[in-house]
């Protein structure tokens, strides 16, 4: 939550272009598991750079890209809602791709907490075609993003520091060659090659002339939360599931509507309260469900029995941790 009041405090204050600041967060994360390593906080991994890691980073770079460009060609109502198909996009993913099956009435409770986010948030929602595929290629990025960090730390033994070692430089790197050319290239005006702020920047880094103490103690604090963000994201990744995280998405976007309404122009309605109640009771009650299922899974090793996860299927809780199911 901290890291919504810096970041609109910044934005409010500065001119500062959206792009850049991610490029800023990204950084920050590669330095930090940088000085974690030197400090012997962990040992960094000897393995080649494969596919799997190159994928991971460029797909955190469309994902923020595509992101800030689905918000500049359509509404923020719109951008909310394709954000939260990122549910039933991750569990797709996780059956087809890693075979992890969910019961009928965890779906159920997916299908709910993910339409009363999507009521809570559907107002002024206006887009355009290439907007609209921009904003569901960058949740399919950020959802394919999401299941590859699980599986590499659950399935292929990677710690949430020795994985982020390896990614973040990548990620850093593509995100600051779209952030340059957006941010501080040259706009054309006859419609040539050039950057000049196309995606939500302030273009040919005139943001940097607005900048006083405040500012900039605001973007160091930015950067700094935007690091432990990135850190605890992929932990969560690695601890719960890529599930588990998306649906700490849906309380997300419900923390900023409610922020919001507490703290900004926010305006409470019926509707709102409706979708929210609706999204929290569904994530309490899945949460219920897994509790109980892991209370039996307990039980019957317990008990001695051979305990087989098509028999009793265990899916993580977001918030929890433990050890994912390999198959």
């Amino acid at each position: 939550m901290g890291i919504i009041f810096v970041n609109k405090l910044l934005f409010l204050r500065t001119k500062f272009p959206v792009l850049t600041l991610a490029a800023s967060h990204l950084a920050v994360s590669a330095l930090f598991t940088r000085a974690a390593m030197y400090a012997g906080v962990f040992k960094p991994r000897d393995a080649k750079m494969d596919r799997m890691i190159f994928a991971v980073a460029a797909l955190q770079t469309l994902a923020i890209s595509l992101g800030q460009a689905s918000l500049k060609l359509n509404s923020m109502g719109f951008f909310q809602l394709t954000k939260q198909l990122q549910v039933p996009l991750v569990a797709s993913i996780e059956f087809f791709y890693l075979g992890r099956r969910l019961s009928v009435k965890k779906v159920g409770l997916l299908v709910i907490m993910t339409l009363g986010v999507c009521m809570a948030c559907a107002s002024d929602v206006q887009f355009s075609w290439l907007g609209a595929l921009m904003a569901a290629t960058g949740t399919a990025c950020t959802s394919v993003e999401a299941v590859l960090y699980s599986h590499l730390q659950q399935s292929l033994g990677w710690e949430t520091l020795q994985l982020l070692y390896k990614t973040m430089p990548l990620a850093t790197a593509g995100m600051a060659v779209v952030a340059m050319y957006n941010d501080f290239g040259v706009s054309a005006p006859s419609g040539g090659v050039g950057g000049g702020g196309d995606l939500y920047g302030a273009g040919s880094g005139n943001f940097l002339t607005g900048m006083d103490a405040l500012g900039m103690t605001l973007f160091l604090s930015s950067c700094a939360l935007g690091m432990a963000v990135n850190v605890s994201s992929c932990f969560v990744n690695g601890k719960a599931s890529a599930l588990a995280y998306a649906m700490l998405g849906l309380a997300k976007t419900i923390t900023v509507i409610l922020v919001g309404i507490a703290f900004f122009d926010g305006v409470p309605t019926t509707r709102v309260a409706a979708g929210t109640l609706t999204a929290i009771c569904a994530i309490l009650m899945y949460t219920k469900f897994t509790l109980d299922d892991k209370a039996k899974a307990a039980a019957l090793k317990s008990s001695g029995l051979d305990v087989r996860e098509e028999t009793l299927e265990v899916m993580k809780a977001p918030l929890m941790e433990g050890g994912a199911t390999k198959r």
